[in-house]
């Protein structure tokens, strides 16, 4: 049956078109393998941070550990249709195999925390895929989606409902990404509801949106663990860090004979549900520590609106006036997050001008 399934689900993905040092276009698979590789190397490799230990301390059980039941509600939310990661084993084996798999699966993750025997879960498949609206060719226009082992992705959804409830109480209410119940529309309603201040008021609202390059990926791994060490459970702390360990990327060619992998050390895994949450938290207290560098508001008006509007990595800076992006810049740039200065948009919002009602009524005879 795994064999059926495994043919079943096996995906031919075309190569991506990519361009040697010289410039001319590479046909051979394994050609095109080491340039892709080496260039995603390059990004997702930090040779200055050390890679995360799977592990702290003595071996010991976890205080709360997995229960089948948790197991099973993680097996059964996976979705389905979605390509396997290195495992090749496709969401809808172990979902419909629930039956018989969830007290195998949970046993065996709990006994990784209670000896400290690492299972290898945490690598990755990564294919590359151009870029829309980009020419073809240069490796940076190629945009990686990283492909993870279904049992990760059940390990991430049952460590996301267990620390939902610390995130939700960090987490400031202008973020509106990644969380039940948000959505971008609260994202237009608190615009919507600005540009109605601003005309009732008779006011110049400024909003400073800034555009972070590439945010996801330059997270820095152990200022993560620090902060989340502040905010969830010892178990939950424990979990997290084997999440963030051993990822190993190995890029995906049709018709390469050999391997190329690589250890990834920076940023959060994409590709399962616990990782954009991550970043939030991560996103969370560099604009903490940003607040403290902005003006404080000199009026009762100003009193009334919001620091931010933040959207995943969206952040909007709203004020009477616009903020220092060179501050705030520093500010992230110590999380390792960096501001794409050209990208960054300032808008006025404002009262319409009333010059239209003094044109004269034009009368036909």
């Amino acid at each position: 049956m795994f064999k059926a399934v495994k043919l079943l689900n096996q995906k031919h993905y075309e190569n991506p078109s990519v361009e040697d040092s010289s410039g001319k276009l590479v046909i051979n698979p394994n050609q095109t393998l080491e340039i892709v590789a080496d260039f995603f190397k390059e990004k997702f490799q930090n040779k200055d941070l050390a890679s995360i230990a799977s592990f702290q301390g003595i071996p010991r059980k976890l205080n709360k550990p997995f229960t089948s039941e948790e197991v099973r509600k993680s097996l059964e939310s996976l979705k389905n249709n979605r390509a396997p990661g290195g495992d090749e084993i496709s969401g809808e084996l172990l979902k419909y195999g629930t039956p018989l798999l969830h007290k195998s699966i949970a046993n065996i993750l709990n006994r990784v925390f209670e000896e400290h025997e690492t299972i290898n879960i945490n690598s990755g498949e990564l294919i590359a895929i151009p870029k829309p609206g980009k020419p073809k060719g240069p490796p940076k226009n190629l945009r990686p989606i990283t492909l993870l082992n279904t049992i990760r992705k059940a390990l991430s959804i049952i460590t996301l409902h267990r620390i939902r409830p610390h995130i939700e109480e960090y987490l400031s209410h202008s973020q509106s990404g990644f969380r039940p119940e948000r959505s971008t529309s609260d994202v237009a309603w608190t615009h919507k509801w600005l540009s109605a201040k601003a005309k009732k008021e008779d006011v110049e609202i400024k909003i400073t949106g800034i555009d972070m390059s590439a945010a996801f990926d330059t997270i820095d791994r152990q200022i993560l663990l620090d902060i989340i060490e502040r905010i969830v459970e010892e178990d939950e702390l424990r979990i997290i860090r084997f999440l963030l360990s051993d990822t190993v990327i190995n890029t995906r060619i049709n018709g390469a004979t050999k391997e190329r992998p690589f250890v990834s050390n920076i940023g959060t895994p994409q590709g399962d549900s616990l990782s954009p949450v991550l970043f939030s938290v991560y996103l969370e207290n560099a604009l903490k520590e940003v607040r403290t560098i902005l003006p404080r508001p000199t009026n009762e008006l100003e009193k009334t609106l919001p620091t931010e509007i933040a959207y995943a990595d969206d952040v909007d800076f709203v004020g009477l006036n616009f903020v220092d992006t060179e501050e705030v810049q520093n500010t992230l740039h110590k999380y390792n997050l960096l501001v794409n200065i050209d990208k960054t948009e300032f808008t006025t919002l404002s009262r319409a001008g009333t010059e239209y009602k003094n044109t004269k009524k034009l009368e036909l005879s």
